[in-house]
């Protein structure tokens, strides 16, 4: 058996699905908290009156956060394969499954 035919078997194809979903689950974990203490140290420099970058500050931060979750929200329906929220493939959910997992136990 040749290599490249390994890995255009169906079998596999879902199996490097959920790794995939598993990898980012991680990731996303990660960079959670990454940005909860980032956004904990910017709330402590605007405390003690310290500007960690000098165009910035809470209040833009808040509304840059804001437009951003407004405009997923709106263009979720072009986000999703397929352009139907009622159709979900196989593939779909075992990357989700993959992502929670990798979420949970990361």
């Amino acid at each position: 058996m040749d290599f490249s035919t390994i890995l255009t078997n169906p079998l596999v194809i879902l199996a490097l699905i959920f790794v995939d979903g598993l990898l980012f689950g991680l990731g996303i974990k990660k960079g959670v908290w990454s940005v909860m203490l980032i956004v904990l140290a910017v709330l402590l420099s605007e405390y003690i009156n310290y500007s960690v970058i000098p165009s910035a500050s809470l209040s833009s931060f808040e509304t840059n956060i804001q437009n951003h979750i407004t405009y997923i929200v709106q263009n979720l329906q072009t986000l999703i394969p397929g352009g139907s929220t009622t159709s979900i493939s196989a593939s779909l959910m075992l990357f989700a499954v993959g992502f929670i997992i990798g979420y949970l136990k990361g």
